[in-house]
Protein backbone atom coordinates (compact mmCIF):
# COMPACT_ATOMS: atom_id res chain seq x y z
CA UNK A 1 0.00 0.00 0.00
CA UNK A 2 1.57 3.49 -1.24
CA UNK A 3 1.72 6.14 1.53
CA UNK A 4 0.87 9.53 -0.24
CA UNK A 5 1.18 11.37 2.53
CA UNK A 6 4.40 12.89 1.67
CA UNK A 7 3.13 14.73 -0.44
CA UNK A 8 0.73 17.13 1.12
CA UNK A 9 3.02 20.06 2.03
CA UNK A 10 3.33 20.63 -1.60
CA UNK A 11 -0.12 19.63 -2.81
CA UNK A 12 -1.08 22.49 -0.26
CA UNK A 13 0.88 24.72 -2.03
CA UNK A 14 -0.26 23.81 -5.61
CA UNK A 15 -4.01 24.34 -4.26
CA UNK A 16 -3.26 27.59 -2.38
CA UNK A 17 -1.30 28.80 -5.57
CA UNK A 18 -4.33 27.92 -7.68
CA UNK A 19 -6.71 29.72 -5.12
CA UNK A 20 -4.50 33.05 -6.37
CA UNK A 21 -4.05 32.73 -9.68
CA UNK A 22 -8.66 32.84 -9.60
CA UNK A 23 -8.08 35.25 -7.18
CA UNK A 24 -5.88 37.51 -9.76
CA UNK A 25 -8.19 36.46 -12.93
CA UNK A 26 -11.23 38.49 -11.33
CA UNK A 27 -9.47 41.62 -12.20
CA UNK A 28 -10.04 40.53 -16.10
CA UNK A 29 -13.21 38.07 -15.42
CA UNK A 30 -14.60 36.57 -19.08
CA UNK A 31 -17.70 34.76 -18.35
CA UNK A 32 -19.72 33.01 -20.76
CA UNK A 33 -23.08 30.41 -20.69
CA UNK A 34 -22.42 26.83 -20.56
CA UNK A 35 -24.73 24.72 -22.73
CA UNK A 36 -26.10 22.99 -19.37
CA UNK A 37 -26.49 26.65 -17.85
CA UNK A 38 -23.92 27.05 -15.70
CA UNK A 39 -21.52 29.42 -15.80
CA UNK A 40 -17.98 29.30 -17.05
CA UNK A 41 -14.95 31.82 -16.78
CA UNK A 42 -11.68 32.27 -18.11
CA UNK A 43 -10.50 31.98 -14.29
CA UNK A 44 -11.86 27.87 -13.95
CA UNK A 45 -9.55 27.27 -17.30
CA UNK A 46 -7.03 29.37 -16.09
CA UNK A 47 -6.63 27.19 -12.94
CA UNK A 48 -7.46 23.83 -14.30
CA UNK A 49 -4.21 24.62 -16.88
CA UNK A 50 -2.18 25.03 -13.90
CA UNK A 51 -2.96 22.37 -11.78
CA UNK A 52 -3.14 19.50 -14.93
CA UNK A 53 0.24 20.26 -15.31
CA UNK A 54 1.48 20.85 -11.47
CA UNK A 55 -0.42 17.61 -10.47
CA UNK A 56 0.53 15.21 -13.41
CA UNK A 57 4.66 16.14 -11.73
CA UNK A 58 3.36 15.24 -8.47
CA UNK A 59 1.98 11.40 -9.03
CA UNK A 60 3.69 10.42 -12.72
CA UNK A 61 1.23 8.74 -14.76
CA UNK A 62 -1.61 9.71 -13.15
CA UNK A 63 -4.43 10.67 -15.02
CA UNK A 64 -6.21 14.00 -14.95
CA UNK A 65 -10.07 14.25 -14.64
CA UNK A 66 -11.25 17.94 -14.38
CA UNK A 67 -14.71 20.03 -14.72
CA UNK A 68 -13.41 22.23 -17.80
CA UNK A 69 -11.18 20.02 -19.77
CA UNK A 70 -12.94 16.91 -19.60
CA UNK A 71 -13.31 13.16 -18.25
CA UNK A 72 -10.29 10.53 -18.16
CA UNK A 73 -10.19 6.95 -17.41
CA UNK A 74 -8.26 6.19 -14.34
CA UNK A 75 -4.92 5.07 -14.99
CA UNK A 76 -2.96 2.31 -12.88
CA UNK A 77 -0.91 5.48 -10.55
CA UNK A 78 -4.32 6.85 -9.92
CA UNK A 79 -6.67 9.32 -11.22
CA UNK A 80 -6.72 13.15 -10.05
CA UNK A 81 -10.00 14.64 -9.47
CA UNK A 82 -10.17 18.25 -10.46
CA UNK A 83 -12.67 20.84 -9.99
CA UNK A 84 -10.70 24.31 -10.29
CA UNK A 85 -13.00 26.73 -9.08
CA UNK A 86 -16.36 25.33 -7.03
CA UNK A 87 -18.82 27.45 -6.92
CA UNK A 88 -18.50 29.22 -10.05
CA UNK A 89 -21.68 31.62 -9.65
CA UNK A 90 -20.70 32.43 -6.23
CA UNK A 91 -17.13 33.74 -7.56
CA UNK A 92 -18.58 35.47 -10.79
CA UNK A 93 -20.53 37.58 -8.40
CA UNK A 94 -18.04 38.55 -6.05
CA UNK A 95 -19.32 36.02 -2.95
CA UNK A 96 -16.71 34.42 -0.98
CA UNK A 97 -18.08 31.13 -0.92
CA UNK A 98 -15.87 29.70 -3.87
CA UNK A 99 -12.84 27.40 -3.32
CA UNK A 100 -10.54 24.58 -5.06
CA UNK A 101 -10.77 21.46 -4.81
CA UNK A 102 -8.46 18.15 -6.01
CA UNK A 103 -8.32 14.60 -4.45
CA UNK A 104 -6.03 11.69 -6.05
CA UNK A 105 -7.91 8.07 -6.05
CA UNK A 106 -6.46 4.63 -6.38
CA UNK A 107 -8.69 1.58 -7.51
CA UNK A 108 -12.25 2.70 -6.03
CA UNK A 109 -10.03 4.73 -2.64
CA UNK A 110 -9.33 8.06 -1.62
CA UNK A 111 -5.93 9.05 -0.91
CA UNK A 112 -5.37 12.30 -1.04
CA UNK A 113 -7.81 15.65 -0.69
CA UNK A 114 -7.57 18.89 -0.29
CA UNK A 115 -9.53 22.00 -0.89
CA UNK A 116 -8.63 26.04 -0.72
CA UNK A 117 -11.20 28.79 0.03
CA UNK A 118 -9.10 31.65 -1.10
CA UNK A 119 -11.54 34.35 0.18
CA UNK A 120 -11.89 32.46 3.48
CA UNK A 121 -8.02 32.01 4.46
CA UNK A 122 -8.63 28.35 4.77
CA UNK A 123 -6.96 25.21 3.10
CA UNK A 124 -8.15 21.46 4.29
CA UNK A 125 -5.72 18.97 3.83
CA UNK A 126 -6.06 15.16 3.98
CA UNK A 127 -4.11 11.94 3.40
CA UNK A 128 -5.87 8.67 4.14
CA UNK A 129 -5.46 7.63 7.49
CA UNK A 130 -3.85 10.33 8.46
CA UNK A 131 -6.28 13.13 10.13
CA UNK A 132 -7.77 16.28 8.66
CA UNK A 133 -6.22 19.67 9.17
CA UNK A 134 -7.29 22.98 8.21
CA UNK A 135 -4.10 25.46 7.95
CA UNK A 136 -2.06 22.93 9.53
CA UNK A 137 -4.35 22.00 12.71
CA UNK A 138 -5.74 18.56 13.52
CA UNK A 139 -9.84 19.11 12.98
CA UNK A 140 -11.26 17.05 15.61
CA UNK A 141 -13.73 13.87 15.22
CA UNK A 142 -17.39 14.26 14.37
CA UNK A 143 -18.98 13.27 17.00
CA UNK A 144 -22.07 10.55 16.61
CA UNK A 145 -25.77 10.78 17.68
CA UNK A 146 -28.49 12.19 16.47
CA UNK A 147 -28.94 16.08 14.68
CA UNK A 148 -31.00 18.10 16.64
CA UNK A 149 -33.27 20.40 15.21
CA UNK A 150 -31.81 23.87 15.56
CA UNK A 151 -28.43 22.27 14.54
CA UNK A 152 -27.59 23.33 10.58
CA UNK A 153 -27.70 20.76 7.99
CA UNK A 154 -26.99 21.54 3.98
CA UNK A 155 -29.29 20.82 1.21
CA UNK A 156 -31.11 22.50 -1.85
CA UNK A 157 -34.72 22.93 -2.66
CA UNK A 158 -34.48 19.63 -4.07
CA UNK A 159 -34.12 17.55 -1.52
CA UNK A 160 -36.70 19.56 0.99
CA UNK A 161 -39.62 18.46 -0.77
CA UNK A 162 -38.89 14.72 -0.87
CA UNK A 163 -39.04 14.37 2.87
CA UNK A 164 -38.93 16.19 6.95
CA UNK A 165 -35.27 16.67 6.89
CA UNK A 166 -33.14 16.83 10.12
CA UNK A 167 -31.92 20.10 11.83
CA UNK A 168 -32.00 23.87 9.65
CA UNK A 169 -31.53 24.22 6.53
CA UNK A 170 -28.12 25.81 4.87
CA UNK A 171 -26.88 25.75 1.50
CA UNK A 172 -24.01 27.51 0.06
CA UNK A 173 -24.09 27.07 -3.27
CA UNK A 174 -20.88 25.66 -3.58
CA UNK A 175 -19.92 21.67 -2.63
CA UNK A 176 -16.66 22.66 -1.22
CA UNK A 177 -17.87 25.32 1.09
CA UNK A 178 -21.13 22.79 2.47
CA UNK A 179 -18.54 19.85 2.71
CA UNK A 180 -15.92 22.15 4.24
CA UNK A 181 -17.84 23.22 7.09
CA UNK A 182 -19.20 19.70 7.75
CA UNK A 183 -15.71 18.88 8.50
CA UNK A 184 -15.36 21.99 10.67
CA UNK A 185 -18.21 21.12 12.52
CA UNK A 186 -20.17 24.56 11.01
CA UNK A 187 -22.97 22.24 9.75
CA UNK A 188 -23.31 19.07 11.20
CA UNK A 189 -24.23 17.26 8.34
CA UNK A 190 -25.36 17.34 4.47
CA UNK A 191 -27.41 15.83 2.21
CA UNK A 192 -26.72 15.59 -1.69
CA UNK A 193 -27.46 14.91 -5.06
CA UNK A 194 -26.18 15.18 -8.81
CA UNK A 195 -22.84 15.70 -8.41
CA UNK A 196 -20.02 14.64 -10.23
CA UNK A 197 -17.14 13.02 -8.81
CA UNK A 198 -14.33 15.54 -9.06
CA UNK A 199 -16.91 17.91 -6.71
CA UNK A 200 -17.59 15.47 -3.85
CA UNK A 201 -13.66 13.44 -3.96
CA UNK A 202 -12.11 15.78 -1.16
CA UNK A 203 -14.87 16.72 1.18
CA UNK A 204 -16.04 12.60 1.39
CA UNK A 205 -12.37 11.80 2.12
CA UNK A 206 -12.01 15.08 4.90
CA UNK A 207 -15.59 13.71 6.04
CA UNK A 208 -15.15 9.80 6.19
CA UNK A 209 -11.30 10.46 7.85
CA UNK A 210 -13.18 12.09 10.52
CA UNK A 211 -15.90 10.00 10.98
CA UNK A 212 -18.81 10.57 9.16
CA UNK A 213 -21.64 8.29 7.99
CA UNK A 214 -20.97 8.55 4.23
CA UNK A 215 -23.86 6.23 2.43
CA UNK A 216 -26.94 6.86 0.50
CA UNK A 217 -29.46 8.68 2.36
CA UNK A 218 -32.00 4.74 2.20
CA UNK A 219 -28.86 3.43 4.34
CA UNK A 220 -27.22 1.31 0.89
CA UNK A 221 -23.46 2.06 0.97
CA UNK A 222 -21.97 5.06 -1.30
CA UNK A 223 -20.27 3.53 -4.40
CA UNK A 224 -17.51 5.66 -5.41
CA UNK A 225 -16.37 3.14 -7.77
CA UNK A 226 -20.16 3.82 -9.61
CA UNK A 227 -18.83 7.34 -10.40
CA UNK A 228 -15.84 6.82 -12.30
CA UNK A 229 -17.55 6.63 -15.36
CA UNK A 230 -18.44 10.45 -15.42
CA UNK A 231 -22.00 9.89 -13.76
CA UNK A 232 -23.86 12.20 -11.49
CA UNK A 233 -24.82 10.85 -7.85
CA UNK A 234 -28.53 10.02 -9.02
CA UNK A 235 -30.20 9.55 -5.58
CA UNK A 236 -29.87 11.51 -2.31
CA UNK A 237 -26.91 10.69 0.16
CA UNK A 238 -25.36 11.50 3.22
CA UNK A 239 -22.42 12.83 5.09
CA UNK A 240 -23.93 12.53 8.26
CA UNK A 241 -22.61 11.91 12.12
CA UNK A 242 -22.84 8.12 12.73
CA UNK A 243 -25.64 6.83 14.70
CA UNK A 244 -27.79 9.83 13.22
CA UNK A 245 -30.65 7.48 12.83
CA UNK A 246 -31.29 9.23 9.77
CA UNK A 247 -33.24 7.14 6.66
CA UNK A 248 -34.82 8.63 3.68
CA UNK A 249 -37.86 6.12 2.01
CA UNK A 250 -39.46 6.19 -0.79
CA UNK A 251 -37.03 7.60 -3.45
Amino acid sequence: MSDYSGLLPELGSIAEEAGRIASNARDTLQAEIKPDGSILTNADQMVERFLRDRLGSLVPGAAVWGEEYGYSKQEPEGLWLVDPIDGTSNFRFGSPLWGVSIALLKGDTLELGVVNLPDLCETYLCAKGRGVTRNGKALPTIPPGKILPYELVSHGESIRTLTQTPGKMRHAGAFVIDGCFVAAQRYRGLIGINERLYDIAACVLFCLELGADVRYADGTPFNLGELKTNVKVSRPWIMFPKESGFLLSGV
